[in-house]
C-alpha cells in the first residue's frame, strides 16, 4: 500500500512540475497571464462557456420592401421647386438606408427627361434604421432656370434606393429639364436620406423594371449650384 501510495505521489509531483514549467514557459513567450494559465490546465480542464454573439447587422433596405413617394413640391426661389420623397417601409423586419437615391426625371413613357440628378452635399449623410412601418426622406431640389434649359412636363421620378439596382416609378407631374445642365452645374440635385417623413400629403410609387442607369456618370457639386443655375438669364 505504501509503496502504491509513494508511486501515486511522486506521478502527481511530476505533472505538477510539468505543468509549472509549461506555465513558465508561455510566459516567457510575453503571452498574457490568463491565457498561459488557461493553457496550462490542460485538455480535461473544462471549456470556457464561448462569448456573447455580436449584434446582428440590420439588412439594407430591399426595393421591394419599401413604398416611395414623393410630395406635391415647394418653390424655394423663382427657378428652383423643391420635392421630398419618402422612403417607408412596409416589410415585416427593420432594415438600413444611407446615402444617396438615385433619381431622374421620366416622360409618361418611361424615357429620362434630361440628366439625373446630382449630389448635393450640404447634409450629412447617416445610416438609417427603419423599423416596419417608419419613413425616411430625401431632399430634391428641381431647378428650371430659363428657356434655354428645355424645360418639358414630366409625369413623375424615377427613383434608385441606395444599393439596389431595381428601379420604381414614382407619379408625380414636374417641369424638367430636358437640356444638359452647364458643366459644374445640375438642374436636379438630391440630398442624402435623413430619417423621419417629409413628404406629407404624397402619391404612392407606381411598380415598374429597371430601364438602365439613371445616374450621370458626372462628378458631385457643391451645394450652391442649384442657386447658380438660378441666376441664369434667357
Amino acid at each position: 500500500m505504501r509503496a502504491g501510495a509513494g508511486l501515486g505521489w511522486r506521478i502527481a509531483t511530476a505533472v505538477a512540475f510539468g505543468a509549472t514549467a509549461a506555465l513558465a514557459v508561455t510566459l516567457s513567450r510575453g503571452v498574457p497571464l490568463d491565457a498561459a494559465l488557461t493553457s496550462a490546465k490542460g485538455a480535461t480542464a473544462p471549456h470556457m462557456a464561448a462569448s456573447a454573439r455580436p449584434p446582428a447587422v440590420t439588412a439594407r433596405c430591399a426595393a421591394s420592401g419599401l413604398r416611395i413617394s414623393v410630395g406635391p413640391g415647394a418653390r424655394v426661389s423663382a427657378a428652383v421647386t423643391r420635392y421630398l420623397l419618402d422612403f417607408t417601409n412596409v416589410g415585416r423586419a427593420s432594415c438600413t438606408l444611407a446615402g444617396y437615391p438615385e433619381v431622374a426625371a421620366y416622360r409618361g413613357d418611361g424615357v429620362q427627361v434630361g440628366t439625373a440628378a446630382g449630389d448635393d452635399r450640404s447634409a450629412p449623410s447617416h445610416h438609417v434604421v427603419l423599423a416596419p412601418g417608419q419613413t425616411a426622406h430625401a431632399t430634391l431640389d428641381a431647378s428650371v432656370p430659363a428657356a434655354r434649359c428645355g424645360p418639358v412636363q414630366a409625369a413623375g421620378l424615377r427613383v434608385v434606393t441606395p444599393g439596389q439596382a431595381a428601379a420604381r416609378y414614382v407619379r408625380r407631374p414636374l417641369t424638367a429639364c430636358a437640356a444638359r445642365a452647364p458643366k459644374g452645374l445640375d438642374y436636379l440635385r438630391v440630398r442624402a436620406i435623413q430619417a423621419g417623413a417629409g413628404a406629407g400629403t404624397s402619391t404612392v410609387a407606381a411598380f415598374a423594371p429597371a430601364q438602365g442607369p439613371a445616374r450621370s456618370a458626372g462628378p458631385s457639386h457643391p451645394a450652391g449650384a442649384v442657386a447658380r443655375l438660378g441666376a441664369e438669364a434667357d
